[in-house]
């Protein structure tokens, strides 16, 4: 919208924004319990592994030889879909009741994970500058 609000007004959003992540971040490290991985493992290591190993190998290998795609937008879209499980549809599935341990799991390991997953992604897109 063309339309300036006060300048208190955007400073006070952008600090509120800015308490966003350390919130959610804190609120599923608080649910993540190391009990929780009883009986998981299994599902969470084959979570895991399509979300930050597969689906972006998939879609490397279709952009890269199925489109012939090369470059930025190549490397954006693939790192990106490496990126770790998402809290906020984590939170909207433990809304709708899907196994909220397993969804705490996928995102209290997966995001420490992706920190090693990721550089090796980016490595690996280097190649297709």
């Amino acid at each position: 919208m063309p339309l300036d609000y006060p300048t208190w007004t955007v400073e006070l959003l952008k600090r509120l924004g800015a308490t966003l992540v350390p919130l959610a971040l804190v609120s599923v490290g608080y649910q993540l319990r190391l009990s929780q991985f009883k009986g998981r493992t299994q599902a969470l290591a084959i979570g895991l592994g399509f979300k930050l190993l597969i689906a972006p190998a998939i879609i490397l290998a279709l952009y890269s030889i199925a489109f012939g795609e090369v470059g930025s937008n190549l490397q954006v879209t693939v790192f990106e879909s490496a990126m770790a499980p998402m809290i906020g549809a984590s939170i909207v599935a433990i809304d709708h009741e899907l196994d909220p341990p397993l969804l705490t799991l996928m995102v209290g390991v997966g995001i420490p994970l992706s920190f090693l997953t990721l550089p090796a992604w980016w490595y690996v897109l280097q190649r297709f500058a």
